[in-house]
């Protein structure tokens, strides 16, 4: 399995983390010293240094933080055959898996804690961490929701591009962090943890149409070539 990864975005995500990191502990140290002076100036540079600082702590867990999303994928899905291709942070969707069986959006969650998933409804049980939502770390919301939107732009996006192929798009939750202690009902939406990954991947899919090997070839030159034009 081959795991490509965007590092010039990544690069450029990191610069912003600690931009805006720095943004907001300036702004809140200005803000304090100003509280005696200027009130009103106090406020806005809270203000301003609560919305940095929670950008700067929400990038950073995303893109900076260890181990990164792309590298917890990579890991789990590191012994596939040369069938499959991960891409990260190339397109519409930053985890695109290419295969035998078409793409696959992968949406990872790093949460830990309890996390359930019965009746189109998720439950999260974080504890204390749930506090740090505040300050920048992802809430949970709604990953079935937004792992639909996902297919739906890389589908429509490669419809446009290979009308004639008909191309499967799929989507998996993946929650990434070991800790995690998942209850899923399987049915509308596949949730597995990362370890599951890779077993999922080959054996999940069952059933669903294979391309030919013409195909896969023109589907790997499509992403290669939307990479290299951009």
């Amino acid at each position: 399995m081959e795991n490509l990864i965007n590092e010039s975005f990544i690069a450029k995500r990191n610069k912003q983390a600690r931009y805006a990191s720095y943004i907001g502990f300036g702004s809140l140290f200005i803000g304090l010293l100003s509280a005696s002076r200027v009130l009103w100036l106090a406020y806005v540079m809270l203000m301003i240094g609560l919305v940095a600082a929670s950008i700067g702590s929400y990038l950073a867990n995303r893109y900076v933080k260890e181990p990164r999303a792309d590298r917890v994928l990579g890991e789990a899905l590191e012994n596939l055959d040369k069938r499959y291709a991960l891409y990260n942070y190339y397109f519409a969707t930053s985890h695109l898996l290419l295969s035998h069986f078409g793409l696959t959006v992968l949406d990872p969650y790093a949460q830990t804690g309890q996390v359930s998933y019965k009746g189109g409804r998720w439950r999260h049980k974080a504890g204390i961490r749930k506090v740090m939502q505040l300050f920048g770390d992802p809430a949970l919301g709604k990953p079935h929701t937004e792992l639909k939107l996902e297919v739906k732009r890389i589908k429509e996006w490669i419809d446009e591009n290979l009308p004639a192929e008909d191309i499967p798009v799929t989507g998996v939750i993946v929650f990434t962090n070991p800790d995690v202690q998942l209850d899923a009902e399987t049915g509308e939406v596949a949730v597995v943890k990362a370890e599951g990954l890779a077993a999922f991947m080959k054996d999940g899919l069952k059933g669903g149409r294979v391309l030919s090997t013409a195909q896969q070839r023109q589907l790997r030159k499509m992403l290669d070539d939307a990479i290299n034009a951009s």
